[in-house]
């Protein structure tokens, strides 16, 4: 029975069936039987989201990186126009022209130097008579009503950005700078100041005869509402109109106090006479009205002198206070600083030096001579400006003495010393011999003499940029100085072509050119790797048969070839080209070049650098200083003899070879006799660079002293520039090797303990 049913169903269903097989048959066909459980569930979701702190591969094409186009990036001039850094406050005063020599000119006297951003707006009948001064503004639109927001606009369209608050002001107004450099100092710039004398006639606005102090914001919204305030400006008072569109465009009123600080100005009875002169004038921000020139000075006389009370006042009850508190100072510490704070202040404990070329050193001196007056010299005589001032010094000194101590007969002088403070003045103690108008004997005084500096000048100079195109030239011996330009070479690569691209190198080789084949394609080598770079090598003849290793100077084997690579280099250069002429074993850096195009001038000045030079021992493999330490990088002084190193206009150097007799003169000799100014000045990014000691043998039996002195001479080292010697055999060097490390090690610790 169940066979029959079984077939009946299968006959009556046979079309579903067949559908049914082939349905399963098709998706076994296109499913693949080998595909994961979690690879189905992976394509249905998508990709899974990116984790940033996971690593990531990245397959990269082997062989060297593609070069791609650095980005330029132009960054402002001044660090504080990129930090958004802006000034405290700018003062506006609305003058005319007719004020131009009396009140503008008071005010001027007794305001700018507090305040160097100061403008003065006036109205000028025509361009041509807008007079020609540095903080004179001139509107040629007449109309007086407008002159204050002439004034605004001007502000806000070129100081918006540098400036803080803004005060505005009448000319008929003395303004006590100081106290309004207080009042800013005090009050925030990130909120809304509208601030001054509050008008009698209307509580809203302040009085421009007062002064009107504005904050940065405010100033910005009346910026953008000036076409508002143009067409509503309509009444004949200044501070309505002004006041008006503030109140329109901040939704201000006037304020005289803001931030816990008041505003105080004192109004005079009259335009004639100053007020009366009381201490609460120095508390006041302004006094108004002020028409004459004489009542400006006057005000700011007494101001001033009312300050400087105070001032004394207060330096009286710190004195008091520290004089008090003394006792209760730590034993051992008293007095170590006055007062305990910040050494940087001034009036306290000056902070210790960075290195020890900014120690500010005292140079002893008797009535003659100067005892290690600089770097180069252990005794010198006094002469020249030195000795004029030292004249003048112990003129007043004895003068002084005479009248201070009335038993002495006569004042001289023992011994002293001086000390130069830049930017402040030049300061002397004088030890002084009192001898006694009786009796015959003699009495010791400790004086300090001050010479303070005097008005400075201006000197006017052109105007010079560091974008001019600098040509280095190198000049090369034929020997003995391949080390040293393969080393500078690579620095030219690290320094001009990575960093600085408006320069050019030309290599003069002088002498035998078959002997320089190592630099030939060094250079050939730069100019392959670095594209357009401009590297040219030329040769010069030399004077002469070439001489012997040793029989000429190294100094003055350097000037020649300078003065030989000169003459050959100047007809493949521009006219106005400007040259840095250098000797091989020379390092520089950047700041170094940008120095000599901002110091060289055409037509009126040639730069004479006096670089670092390093002790000539500083490298030796077996140097050692007696507390373990070997000498630095830096350890030297700055070389004030060398002329290797110098920077002039080929212009220049024409003129000047035109008119100089002698051709064998080096460069700088004839620079030196041409009408242009030098500037010599000590630059830390030029230097000279030892040269790398020679393979020594090992050390013999040492000797004695003595013997060791007998046996070698000193000699300087003019290829390194050093100011220290090196040491040069009398006789044979192989039974003295041990000497020559001895005594180079003595005559370097000599150099230091004199430095």
């Amino acid at each position: 029975m169940l066979s029959r049913y079984v077939v009946s169903q299968v006959k009556h269903n046979s079309y579903f069936l067949v559908g049914l097989a082939l349905g399963l048959w098709v998706s076994l066909v296109v499913v693949p039987l080998e595909e994961e459980a979690g690879a189905a569930c992976a394509s249905a979701l998508g990709p899974p989201p990116r984790d940033d702190y996971e690593p990531q591969r990245e397959e990269r094409p082997l062989g060297p990186a593609p070069r791609t186009q650095a980005r330029t990036l132009q960054r402002p001039r001044y660090y504080s126009t990129e930090l958004g850094m802006r000034g405290s406050l700018l003062t506006g005063v609305l003058s005319s022209e007719e004020a131009l020599k009396s009140q503008i000119a008071a005010l001027n006297h007794t305001t700018a130097r507090l305040h160097p951003a100061l403008k003065f707006f006036i109205t000028a009948s025509a361009m041509s008579s807008v007079p020609g001064l540095a903080n004179v503004v001139g509107f040629t639109d007449t109309r007086e009503m407008l002159k204050p927001f002439h004034a605004l606009k001007y502000l806000a369209d070129n100081y918006l950005e540098e400036y803080d608050f803004f005060f505005l002001v009448s000319d008929t107004a003395f303004v006590n700078a100081r106290r309004l450099t207080e009042l800013v100092s005090q009050l925030s710039v990130s909120e809304d100041i509208y601030m001054g004398t509050v008008a009698e006639d209307d509580s809203h606005y302040c009085l421009l005869e007062g002064g009107v102090l504005l904050s940065n914001s405010v100033l910005r919204a009346i910026h953008n509402e000036l076409d508002w305030c143009v067409r509503n400006s309509y009444s004949p008072h200044h501070h309505e109109n002004v006041g008006r569109c503030v109140l329109h465009a901040a939704h201000l009123a006037c304020s005289p106090a803001a931030q816990g600080e008041s505003y105080a100005a004192v109004r005079a009875s009259g335009t004639d006479e100053p007020p009366a002169l009381t201490p609460a004038l120095a508390d006041a921000v302004t006094v108004f009205p002020v028409t004459k020139a004489a009542n400006f000075y006057t005000l700011h006389a007494y101001v001033s002198r009312v300050h400087l009370q105070r001032d004394a006042a207060e330096v009286r009850r710190l004195r008091a206070a520290l004089w008090r508190g003394a006792p209760r100072h730590p034993p051992h510490y008293r007095n170590a600083t006055w007062p305990a704070g910040l050494r940087a202040d001034p009036g306290l404990a000056p902070p210790p030096p960075d290195s020890r070329f900014d120690h500010l050193r005292w140079i002893s001196f008797n009535a003659t001579h100067a005892f290690f007056p600089d770097d180069h010299h252990e005794v010198a005589p006094l002469t020249g400006a030195n000795r004029e001032a030292l004249d003048l010094v112990l003129a007043a000194a004895r003068a002084w003495g005479l009248r201070r101590w009335a038993d002495a007969g006569d004042v001289r002088l023992l011994e002293g010393a001086w000390r130069w403070e830049p930017a402040a003045a030049l300061r002397y103690r004088l030890l002084l011999r009192l001898a006694a108008r009786a009796g015959g004997g003699h009495t010791l005084r400790l004086l300090e003499v001050v010479r303070p500096l005097g008005a400075a000048r201006l000197v006017p100079v052109r105007y010079v940029t560091e974008s001019a195109r600098l040509s280095l030239l190198l000049a090369l011996p034929s020997s003995g100085h391949d080390d040293d330009a393969l080393a500078f070479l690579q620095r030219y690569e690290a320094v001009c072509l990575n960093q600085d691209k408006n320069t050019a190198l030309l290599v003069v080789i002088v002498g035998a050119a078959n002997e320089t084949q190592a630099v030939r394609a060094a250079v050939g080598d730069l100019a392959r790797r670095h594209a357009g770079a401009q590297l040219d090598v030329l040769d010069a003849e030399d004077e002469g048969a070439p001489a012997p290793p040793g029989a000429e100077p190294e100094g003055a084997r350097l000037l020649r070839a300078q003065r030989l690579a000169l003459a050959a280099a100047l007809p493949h250069l521009p006219r106005d080209a400007l040259l840095l002429l250098l000797a091989p074993h020379v390092e520089f850096n950047q700041d170094f070049l940008n120095r000599v195009r901002m110091n060289t001038i055409a037509g009126e000045q040639w730069y004479l650098p006096s670089g670092f030079a390093r002790f000539s021992l500083y490298a030796h493999p077996r140097f050692l200083a007696p507390g373990g330490g070997k000498p630095q990088v830096n350890t030297g002084r700055f070389n004030l003899h060398t002329r290797l190193a110098l920077a002039f206009y080929r212009a220049d150097y024409e003129a000047a070879l035109a008119a100089w007799r002698d051709g064998r003169a080096p460069p700088a000799d004839v620079l030196a006799r041409a009408p242009l100014r030098v500037l010599r000045r000590a630059r830390a990014g030029a230097g000279a660079r030892a040269p790398a000691p020679p393979p020594r043998p090992p050390p013999a039996r040492a000797p004695s002293a003595t013997r060791t002195s007998r046996r070698w001479t000193r000699a300087r080292d003019t290829r390194s520039r050093s100011c220290c010697s090196r040491l040069r055999p009398t006789s044979s060097p192989s039974k003295t090797c041990f000497n020559i490390f001895y005594t180079q090690y003595s005559v370097v610790l000599f150099a230091l303990l004199c430095k």
